[in-house]
């Protein structure tokens, strides 16, 4: 019997990003093919011998980086253990993203890009920001995110919907400037059969004060300071398209409490586990995902894409980075149908009144929404299973520590 290929992963977060790139595909790996792999996943290095716990290792896998000085992994490729690095954001926000300056003061991209040239391989999302990655290091592979459909957040049914069309807006703090794109669209759409669902809503977070003699000074924000109040205003047009009650339920920002206002043309959804989160779609039928033009937005993942196929979910996105990969429009330049479309994509030559024209377009024609829902799961469903992607990564493991 061979021996067991004996794994450390190393996820850089309990969020999103661990889940999907470290946690979820290493656990069924195990869970699956459990006489092959012994994975251990640790999100601190222990304290003590450090060599010693190393050394117990055929391969480990890190995401992002472990220190800024690079000492572990140092360490790791000086012990002959070979290493994988897996990245799925760019390691340079730029200019649009929130912590860009902070990022650049404190040089965050430094000990990532150290990291990448030091790993023997390097994982990745997509084959666009591999391209990227092979400046540093060309031993790069492409594992896209996947979802297991057997998890529980998935394998829920939509809630019933009113007479409008639930349009979806699913992100993180980050992405203002991309959501700002949209400026306007609440005055565009249909607010009589259409809805907009804010989801993730989150009033969390500090401010930090910086007082005349140099000291500072950090306080919780104020509900009305958290970014998604700009998200929201969006997409009730600074709350003109509410009714005055619906308006005085949101002013008291009862965390948890998601909006019970369901046949307005606008509908809050507060943040959930990440466990949880899909369930969001529940709510939704088809999700918008605008995307402004810069290199950090240019290397992200399908996952929106992927996460709506799974739950037979329509989707509208940019036309624009890993969206161009592999979706195909249903409604092509000129207006002809395809009927074997996957998606609606936006041009970024287009303003908000393209995105509202294809939602007044979906709140109108329920064969097209079914369409949509129905092609992207059928694209899905095999390409961006978990099964699929784990029997990847293991023929890909099993390849490294036999070339060892």
């Amino acid at each position: 019997m061979n021996k067991k290929i004996k794994m450390l992963v190393i996820p850089s977060d309990k969020s999103g990003c661990g889940k999907f790139r470290s946690v979820d595909p290493h656990v069924y790996i195990e869970e699956n093919y459990g006489d092959e792999f012994d994975i251990d996943i640790v999100y601190n290095m222990p304290n003590g011998d450090l060599e010693a716990f190393l050394k117990q290792y055929d391969l480990i896998h890190i995401h992002k980086q472990l220190d800024k000085q690079c000492k572990i992994i140092d360490m790791i490729k000086f012990l002959g253990i070979p290493v994988i690095l897996d990245i799925d954001d760019h390691f340079k926000l730029g200019n649009d993203h929130p912590m860009s300056i902070t990022a650049k003061k404190e040089r965050w991209h430094e000990p990532i890009i150290n990291h990448l040239k030091k790993a023997d391989y390097v994982t990745t999302t997509t084959p666009i920001f591999a391209d990227v990655i092979k400046q540093y290091n060309k031993n790069v592979k492409v594992f896209p995110n996947a979802i297991n459909p057997e998890e529980k957040q998935y394998a829920v049914a939509k809630n019933p919907r009113t007479d409008r069309l639930r349009v979806g807006i699913i992100c993180g703090s980050s992405h203002l400037k991309d959501l700002e794109l949209l400026s306007g669209i609440a005055t565009q759409v249909n607010k009589d059969n259409v809805q907009f669902v804010l989801c993730g809503f989150d009033t969390r977070g500090t401010r930090t004060i910086y007082k005349d003699n140099g000291e500072t000074e950090t306080r919780p924000i104020y509900p009305q300071e958290s970014v998604w109040c700009d998200y929201e205003k969006i997409f009730c047009d600074n709350y003109r398209t509410i009714s005055p009650e619906h308006k005085d339920f949101l002013m008291k920002y009862m965390a948890g409490v998601d909006d019970p206002f369901t046949n307005e043309p606008y509908r809050r959804m507060w943040t959930r586990h990440i466990n949880d989160y899909a369930t969001h779609y529940q709510n939704v039928d088809v999700l918008i995902a605008p995307l402004k033009e810069n290199e950090f937005n240019k290397v992200k993942s399908e996952l929106k894409e992927i996460e709506c196929g799974f739950t037979h979910t329509a989707f509208i996105g940019q036309n624009f980075g890993a969206y161009t990969i592999n979706l195909i429009p249903m409604i092509e330049k000129g207006g002809k149908i395809n009927e074997e479309g996957t998606a609606l994509l936006v041009d970024s030559s287009k303003n908000h009144k393209q995105w509202a024209k294809y939602i007044n377009k979906l709140a109108n024609d329920a064969d097209m929404l079914k369409k949509l829902q129905d092609n992207l799961y059928n694209f899905v469903k095999d390409r961006y299973s978990l099964a699929e992607i784990c029997k990847q990564r293991v023929e890909f493991y099993k390849s490294i520590v036999n070339k060892e």
